[in-house]
């Protein structure tokens, strides 16, 4: 069975990002989560949409 979504700190690393970007980025809701068994994730979808949004176009 496929999870429904990862933690915080496995998108951090995902993203090759320091843990305070991804909350700044979760604030600004840039990146959608919800709440799996009292814990907020972030599916692999919503990461690879925000990472594509976030590539430099050059």
């Amino acid at each position: 069975m496929r999870k429904s979504g990862i933690s915080l700190v496995q998108a951090a690393k995902f993203l090759q990002v320091e843990q305070s970007t991804l909350y700044m980025a979760l604030q600004k809701g840039q990146i959608p989560t919800r709440r799996r068994n009292g814990r907020t994730v972030v599916s692999e979808g919503a990461l690879l949409d925000y990472q594509a949004r976030k590539r430099p176009l050059f």
